[in-house]
């Protein structure tokens, strides 16, 4: 007699959490942790209502309160487990963004200065060209597939975001250096096809 409330009570409980898990809306598992404000919603109500239908605190006869209050909490943790499973409570950065929701580009850029494979001076200067597009300076509004900037990487390391189509790099290290010029759209994010150029040179000693 004493072991039948609790086993119920957790049979409920794996009941609506099955339950609850199969009756979340669509939109939550696929988008995988970035649905909108009222999918989270519709979500979190779906949950709540199952979840209170099958453990039914409100139906307890006994005279002490905290079973009820047991219940209730355990309908609460079962609302923002499955809610947090099934949207994950956050919304997407703009990071984030799919590259098809990005805009395509026909630029094409090329580095001219340093040459492949050049011995050079612990200070160069990189020389990109780019056509089919141009550089503009910072802006926002609407991206576009003809308006971008450099972003200038030495080494694998982000080092410049370059307004132009040249810049000045110095004190180079002797030894071998890759340098990657990068064409991106003015929220500084690549565009859907990746327009990159680099080259390997050597820094003499």
């Amino acid at each position: 007699m004493t072991t039948r409330g609790p086993r119920r009570g957790r049979a409920r409980v794996a009941a609506a959490t099955a339950m609850a898990a199969w009756l979340v809306p669509t939109p939550a598992y696929a988008h995988a942790g970035r649905c909108t404000a009222p999918e989270t919603a519709t979500t979190a109500a779906i949950s709540a209502a199952v979840a209170l239908a099958i453990t039914r605190p409100w139906r307890r006869t006994v005279t002490p309160t905290r079973p009820r209050f047991r219940l209730a909490g355990l309908c609460a943790l079962l609302t923002l487990a499955v809610t947090v499973t099934g949207c994950g409570g956050g919304k997407s950065s703009p990071t984030a963004t799919t590259s098809d929701t990005r805009p395509t580009t026909t630029a094409k850029l090329e580095i001219v200065q340093p040459t492949a494979n050049e011995e050079t001076g612990a200070d160069i200067k990189l020389v990109v060209k780019l056509t089919g597009a141009e550089v503009v300076p910072q802006a926002s509004g609407k991206l576009t597939p003809d308006k971008g900037h450099i972003h200038v990487s030495l080494d694998g390391q982000l080092v410049s975001m370059a307004y132009g189509t040249t810049q000045d790099l110095h004190d180079l290290k002797p030894g071998p250096h890759t340098v990657q010029a990068e064409f991106v759209a003015i929220d500084h994010a690549p565009f859907r096809n990746r327009v990159v150029a680099a080259v390997l040179f050597t820094v003499k000693a």
